[in-house]
């Protein structure tokens, strides 16, 4: 048996993620999204570009499904389930984490997955580093990170993974 096979859960696999609603695809996705790009800032973070293609589902829908309350909360670290995340926009101020969000036109010069109808393209930045990352919500709670600094990649963080960066 493959060491690192996880056994389904009955309620994230079957029943859905436990996370504050309205939709697993949305808030739950984005937060774990959030959570991996903070981890990828060792938690410290600036200044956020939040992209999204205009044909995307996500575009039309990040504030009322939850995806705005996800990834902020996931950018501080918060659980799916923590009560606070209702109150994300105050705590990201609080935090002084900048954060904009842009509807753009992912044209033919970007990879297809960002053609997917939840496909976040984030920018991140702090006084030290920049680092950018493109994630899909593939339903049910569940995530693909395909590429960090424009290096493709297969993440779906579900276990801890360490990153190597070299100069060529």
């Amino acid at each position: 048996m493959d060491i690192n096979y996880q056994y389904p859960s009955i309620f994230n696999d079957v029943i859905g993620p436990v996370m504050r609603g309205p939709s697993s695809s949305h808030c739950a996705a984005s937060l774990r999204i959030g959570r991996m790009a903070r981890d990828l800032m060792n938690g410290d973070l600036k200044d956020i570009l939040i992209q999204f293609d205009p044909k995307s589902s996500v575009a039309h829908t990040h504030h009322t499904q939850g995806s705005d309350m996800g990834l902020l909360g996931g950018f501080l670290g918060w659980e799916a389930h923590d009560e606070r995340l209702t109150d994300y926009q105050k705590a990201i101020e609080d935090a002084d984490i900048n954060v904009r969000i842009e509807i753009k036109d992912f044209n033919a010069n970007h990879p297809h997955y960002l053609a997917h109808p939840n496909a976040y393209k984030l920018t991140l930045k702090n006084h030290k580093e920049t680092h950018q990352l493109i994630a899909l919500s593939i339903g049910g709670g569940m995530i693909e990170v395909k590429e960090i600094d424009q290096v493709n990649v297969s993440m779906a963080g579900d276990y801890y993974e360490t990153l190597i960066y070299v100069e060529d």
